[in-house]
């Protein structure tokens, strides 16, 4: 492993266990691009710091924990606050045992309040080590490699119905749409429909119909001589009216003086 200090000593290193190390890195410690044997878990416990991998920039916090594949290369950049951060090794025998069930090939991060109960209990099993903590360290890692590996399912799930319900609006925008009619369409429920498009849309699914009927009103406006009450029925809305009200709410003009001003 390689490291770029500058002027700043040396970050310290202590074993806890012989698979468990704490390092103390000082205020604006830089790391270079560097990889380690073994995979291993990364927690923060104080500070934080920001990571490049790839072409990737990500920074965590004590809330965090990080799991690295063997030969992982990355490099690490530590604020004015420097950080504190347990490493957890993992072995050759169990990173085996974790591959036999799909686990321990990709990196991942994750920041949960279920990470960091696992954290404290591992920070409780190491206050007072005895010959029994290699075992409980060892339970404790592979239980958060089936949290994060559950979660990414989780996360591809969700991502997968969200689309497919963009997929929806896009389609059928011209027709009597709900968000119970579009849950059902999808197979979850209103709640969590509602909750998980905003979170990957940043608007809710009403926004979304109305932009994109919006949208469809527009190139009809400026690719047709349509009359106006004609397109706002072609595009889902009741009438004239509520396509000026709705048009002006999202670009600021009426129908009528877009269509002017393109023409």
């Amino acid at each position: 492993m390689s490291a770029s200090t500058a002027a700043f000593p040396a970050f310290q290193r202590v074993a806890i266990l012989d698979s468990v190390t704490e390092s103390t890195y000082p205020a604006r410690f830089r790391l270079s691009r560097h990889v380690h044997r073994s995979a291993y878990l990364c927690f923060v416990r104080k500070g934080g710091f920001t990571e490049q991998h790839g072409r990737c920039v990500e920074t965590y916090d004590r809330s965090a924990c990080v799991f690295r594949p063997p030969n992982d290369e990355h490099a690490n950049e530590f604020p004015d606050a420097g950080a504190v951060c347990v490493n957890v090794d993992i072995g050759d025998s169990l990173l085996d045992r974790l591959r036999e069930l799909g686990l321990g090939d990709r990196r991942f991060a994750v920041q949960s309040p279920f990470i960091q109960q696992l954290r404290g209990r591992l920070e409780y099993e190491l206050a007072a080590p005895d010959d029994l903590s290699g075992m409980i360290v060892e339970s404790l890692v592979t239980e958060i490699m089936v949290f994060a590996s559950r979660r990414r399912k989780d996360s591809h799930v969700r991502r997968h119905w969200v689309e497919k319900a963009q997929r929806m609006i896009e389609a059928d925008f011209t027709e009597p749409l709900s968000l119970a009619r579009i849950a059902r369409a999808v197979g979850v429920h209103p709640v969590h429909l509602s909750r998980q498009f905003r979170a990957s849309h940043g608007c809710t699914v009403g926004d979304s119909i109305r932009q994109v009927r919006v949208a469809f009103a527009r190139e009809q406006l400026t690719a047709t001589d349509a009359p106006i009450a004609h397109i706002a029925l072609t595009a889902g809305f009741s009438d004239q009216s509520q396509l000026t009200r709705t048009f002006r709410r999202v670009t600021g003009t009426t129908p009528a003086a877009y269509r002017a001003e393109r023409r």
